[in-house]
């Protein structure tokens, strides 16, 4: 979730391996476990393991949902030979994906496995690499350092990817560094062994086990039952619903949601309806286990019903009880609309008086249905997109570089210019973020005609505060005259309070993940005004 959900930890995705000309100085066997820190937050563990020929990692990363197993064999001389990935859920019950690469002479020859259905896809690479970079590891790191005692660059290829980057391992006598795509990795070395790891742009911290001590489990692996029920003498009402979508392609599925209705009951209640951010996300658009307490959506559907206001909150396409493929921006869009058909056709619902309220990915959504439809009452955005996905992309990938501490000048030129290779990279990921990167969301905000909320943290970091602006200064040159904005000073794009810059690095470590009341009454003063008309 660029947009939306972050990807917060942002870890180097290395896999040690040689050339040819190197295999004398492969390394005795060593295996080990790195425990992953962001802030004070234990946000994930690295086991490894490397034995003459065959290199095994084993990540496990809660806050991604994700495992990932490899395995990478070389030959005798120490040439790359094969990778193999596994990628599971995080608990490593539910098999997600599978990702080969075979070396055939000149040739890389890439398998890739995915999804339920096992939707197998195959492509060939010319060219050499020295191994493959698998995603959201640390302890490869070490093991680089290790196999290679001297400064060298080599290359090796993306996970995912269609071409190989370079790689590049440096020594400077009790420290050592790894950098490629424009992120540096710095360890310390104790008689050539690595110990800790340190990732600055993506303040990521990784203390290696020293074996003795009791590891407490890792948090985040087992999600708490969710319930969306109301609490007892709650102002609302809370109906388990499902909404039928016809996609335009494919077959029909449900989206599975949460209809609040205020008590005492309306005999036709206005609503909201919610919209989560990017990436999928259930209907209160929490971040388990990143920070296990945070209900945005749930918060606004309680302050609502005070007011006498339902809320209808759905979980994405594939997520808790809904069905569905992945889509597109667009896609959603069109869900969201036959959303709104639905919620018309209900007799407890007024027709007239259905507002849209979206965050991140959600602010783009939102207009893309109200520039289409006149009726509705109004759309809240909350960090809602301005620019490009591209340009979006761009700010994420370069402020913590910019930022970061410790790095030379040179250092720093050099991971600013392969910002627009990982950019151009993320873009290529599936029919999403291609489509992401190349819509402009401006066209579409000029032809809102309905009362628009905008709010932003000042704080945001995934979605630039003067976006907030830029949108406002749009609605209002193409003649839309209900138009409010309003700028949080020390909140983040979550919404939350931070004493920091709001970096998606500091989420973990966040104490407090109600959202303020502010934002609540800001919410609820602005839609009573024009629900009232």
């Amino acid at each position: 979730m660029i947009v939306g959900r972050p990807r917060v930890l942002g870890l180097l995705g290395l896999l040690a391996s040689a050339p040819a000309g190197l295999a004398a100085q492969q390394p005795p066997s060593w295996s080990g476990l790195y425990r992953i820190f962001q802030g004070t937050a234990e946000v994930g563990r690295e086991r490894f393991e490397r034995a003459r020929g065959v290199v095994a990692l084993s990540v496990t990363v809660p806050i991604l949902f994700m495992k990932l197993d490899s395995r990478t064999e070389f030959d005798s001389s120490g040439r790359f030979r094969r990778f193999a990935a596994e990628v599971f859920d995080a608990t490593g019950d539910t098999l997600r994906a599978t990702y080969t690469v075979t070396v055939d002479g000149d040739t890389l020859r890439i398998v890739t496995v995915s999804g339920p259905s096992r939707a197998t896809s195959e492509r060939a690479i010319a060219g050499h690499a020295a191994g493959v970079l698998p995603a959201q590891t640390v302890a490869v790191v070490a093991l680089l350092l290790r196999r290679f005692p001297r400064d060298t660059t080599i290359r090796m290829l993306p996970m995912g990817s269609d071409s190989t980057v370079a790689v590049s391992i440096a020594h400077r006598g009790d420290s050592g560094s790894v950098t490629f795509g424009g992120l540096e990795a710095r360890t310390t070395l104790v008689d050539g062994r690595p110990g800790a790891i340190d990732v600055p742009v993506s303040r990521v911290h990784a203390e290696l086990w020293n074996g003795r001590d009791t590891l407490p489990p890792l948090a985040g692996l087992k999600r708490p039952p969710l319930d969306y029920t109301a609490a007892p003498g709650a102002p609302y009402t809370a109906q388990e619903v499902r909404v039928s979508i016809r996609p335009v392609h494919g077959d029909t599925f449900s989206l599975a949601g949460t209809l609040t209705l205020p008590v005492p009951a309306l005999a036709r209640a206005p609503i909201l309806v919610t919209i989560t951010g990017s990436g999928q996300e259930t209907r209160d658009e929490d971040l388990w286990p990143l920070l296990p307490n945070y209900r945005p959506f749930r918060q606004i559907a309680e302050r609502l019903a005070r007011e006498g206001i339902g809320v209808l909150r759905l979980d994405d396409r594939g997520v808790g009880g809904s069905g569905g493929p992945l889509g597109t921006t667009a896609d959603y869009a069109d869900d969201v609309r036959q959303v709104v058909a639905w919620l018309r056709g209900r007799p407890d619902v007024n027709a007239a008086k259905i507002v849209l309220l979206g965050h991140s990915e959600g602010g783009a959504i939102a207009p893309l249905v109200a520039a289409d439809d006149p009726k509705l009452a109004g759309i809240v955005l909350l960090a809602g997109p301005a620019k490009n996905g591209r340009a979006i992309l761009t700010d994420q990938f370069r402020r913590p570089i910019e930022l970061a501490t410790g790095l030379s000048d040179s250092a720093r030129r050099a991971q600013l210019a392969a910002v627009p290779q990982a950019v151009e990279q993320f873009t290529k990921t599936n029919a999403w973020s291609q489509w992401f990167a190349d819509y402009d969301p401006l066209p579409v905000v000029r032809r809102v005609r309905v009362p628009v909320l905008i709010l932003q943290g000042a704080l945001d970091r995934q979605v630039s505060a003067g976006q907030a602006d830029t949108l406002a200064a749009a609605l209002r040159a193409a003649g839309n005259r209900d138009v409010t904005l309003k700028v949080y000073p020390d909140l983040n794009h979550l919404f939350l309070h931070t004493d920091g810059d709001g970096s998606p690095t500091e989420y973990p470590g966040l104490a407090n993940t109600n959202l303020p009341a502010a934002v609540q009454d800001d919410i609820a003063t602005w839609l009573r005004a024009r629900l009232q008309r």
